[in-house]
C-alpha cells in the first residue's frame, strides 16, 4: 500500500491539520485503506465528531477519499460488501458466518476508502 499524504490539503485547511494528520497516521497504523468513522471517532476521543466528519468530507471533496456504504449485520460487524449508493443494497446479505439477513432492518454505515 502506498503512503498517503494529506500535507497539501492540510496546508489549504490549516484548522483541520491535526485531524488530517491523525487520519493519515490512523490509516498507516492500521494498514488499512478503509475508514469506519465510528471506530475512528472512538479511538480519537479528543476530536469532536463534527470536526472529524468535516475533515472526512473535505478529503472526499479533494478526491483523496471516496465514500461508500456498508451494512451493519445483526452480529454487530460490518458486511464485506461495499455499495456506491443506497439503492444498490440488496434485500438480503450474508453476515460473516454466511447467514443471510434482511437489510431493510439493518443500519447502513458510510465508510471512506482511500483512493488508489
Amino acid at each position: 500500500m502506498s503512503q498517503i499524504s494529506f500535507e497539501q490539503i492540510a496546508s489549504e485547511h490549516p484548522q483541520y491539520r491535526p485531524v488530517f494528520l491523525l487520519i493519515q497516521q490512523w490509516l498507516q497504523a492500521n494498514k488499512s485503506r478503509t475508514i469506519d468513522p465510528r471506530r475512528l471517532a472512538r479511538e480519537s476521543p479528543n476530536i469532536e465528531p463534527i470536526t472529524l466528519a468535516s475533515a472526512l468530507q473535505l478529503l472526499v471533496q479533494a478526491g483523496l477519499l471516496r465514500q461508500v456504504f456498508k451494512v451493519l449485520a445483526p452480529s454487530g460487524s460490518l458486511t464485506d460488501e461495499e455499495f456506491e449508493d443506497l439503492t444498490s443494497i440488496p434485500e438480503k446479505l450474508p453476515d460473516r458466518f454466511q447467514r443471510y439477513f434482511q437489510t431493510a432492518d439493518a443500519d447502513v454505515v458510510p465508510v471512506f476508502k482511500q483512493r488508489a
